[in-house]
């Protein structure tokens, strides 16, 4: 089992400050591109709260069910090593490369102990 120290501590030192606890712009946004399983998955990182709302807005717009999930800092409020970290990304409208043809994915969350590699900056391939 992957623990809270299998995260790159370099891609964790990028993303608290924009989109991790404590942040000074809770609608703060970059742009990254990371490797999960072998499929290179690129677009728009924001934070917990910003991705739950447009979960939300989303299920609200199709007159669906909304059930109450704990989040991160819930989750984490008993571990104090794991309150500095960001534990997963959460992507608005992420563009997926698998097997060379991109697919665009609405918003998508990825455990941070699966990213293999990463980088800033989003993919720019053809039209995606």
């Amino acid at each position: 089992m992957q623990s809270s120290y299998d995260i790159d501590p370099r891609l964790n030192a990028v993303l608290v400050p924009i989109v991790g606890p404590g942040r000074h712009d809770p609608d703060g946004t970059i742009e990254l591109t990371v490797i999960v399983d072998g499929i290179i998955m690129s677009g728009s990182v924001v934070s917990e709260e910003a991705w739950s709302r447009r979960q939300e807005s989303q299920i609200s717009a199709s007159g669906g069910y909304k059930a109450e999930v704990p989040g991160d800092a819930q989750e984490t409020g008993n571990n104090p090593i794991l309150e500095d970290q960001v534990r997963f990304i959460h992507f608005l409208e992420p563009v997926v490369i698998s097997g060379g043809n991109p697919i665009r994915l609405n918003a998508t969350r990825v455990d941070l102990r699966k990213v293999s590699a990463w980088s800033i900056g989003r993919l720019q391939y053809g039209e995606a």
